[in-house]
């Protein structure tokens, strides 16, 4: 492992890049005496289609202060768990810069990277749920302010979410685009539950400022960046429907999964 300190290019650049839901993020930072500070950061939201900008705008910004992918030091990404196409655009994204340019990478969690924004504000548990699919959320727990994990990351369907909030305390605080996508479930759960307090909306995602002071405290390798998904994709739970219309035995189907899964 290596930290940005031991940086090996004069230019010591730290590229942040985050793509796990509908906003596609890079921030472009340097380390200095005493801390960092931001030469660039860029945000679209554009679920689908973030092919089209995340390397196009990467290398815009680099053109406009004379760089190339070379000068890049360290690359960090957020990690998952989130939109599996978003995180393999971003991981690939960084596996071929880094190839380019003999960077490091590093990956980011990226629900704890959500709770670093308001946990410093408020006290008691803060519950991430940010969403995975119609009726299914991600959740981690925290105690706030310290951010130590209160229940680990997982995938829950929306009832087991909120037991499993519910279990941990009668009072705490709700953040991230689960509470968004899934807003008559959550405006019920307060309503039952006046203890807990809906965070709004600007906490969904995490600030350039947050992404890049992520990245220049991540640990760095050589080795690939692997991704989080925690659920099974869409693909893997529909495989028995998926492999009758391609005319395939449902259970061969899935013993090969299986083997593929295990090579």
């Amino acid at each position: 492992m290596t930290s940005v300190a031991s940086s090996h290019k004069s230019s010591g650049l730290v590229l942040a890049m985050g793509g796990t839901e509908e906003r596609l993020q890079l921030a472009l930072g340097q380390p200095v005496p005493g801390g960092w500070r931001m030469l660039a950061s860029r945000e679209w939201t554009v679920p689908g289609e973030s092919i089209r900008f995340l390397v196009p705008g990467l290398k815009e910004t680099l053109d406009g202060f004379g760089l190339t992918v070379r000068d890049i030091d360290r690359i960090a990404c957020i990690r998952g768990p989130g939109s599996f196409t978003g995180l393999r655009l971003v991981l690939a994204a960084a596996e071929g810069l880094a190839a380019g340019s003999g960077a490091a990478l590093a990956g980011l969690e990226y629900l704890p990277l959500l709770a670093a924004g308001p946990a410093p504000l408020i006290t008691g548990p803060l519950h991430v749920l940010t969403y995975a699919r119609r009726g299914l959320v991600y959740l981690q727990s925290f105690a706030a302010p310290s951010l130590e994990t209160l229940h680990p990351l997982c995938s829950l369907p929306l009832a087991e979410a909120a037991k499993t909030v519910k279990f941990l305390g009668e009072q705490g605080h709700l953040m991230g685009s689960g509470l968004r996508k899934n807003p008559e479930f959550f405006a019920e759960l307060a309503a039952d539950c006046p203890g807990y307090v809906m965070l709004p909306s600007r906490w969904d995602n995490a600030s350039p400022e947050m992404l890049l002071d992520a990245a220049l405290h991540a640990d760095y390798a050589s080795a690939s960046i692997e991704p989080v998904y925690v659920r099974a994709t869409d693909a893997e739970d529909n495989l028995p429907n998926i492999a009758k219309k391609r005319g395939l035995d449902p259970d061969e189907a899935k013993r090969r999964l299986e083997e593929l899964q295990r090579s």
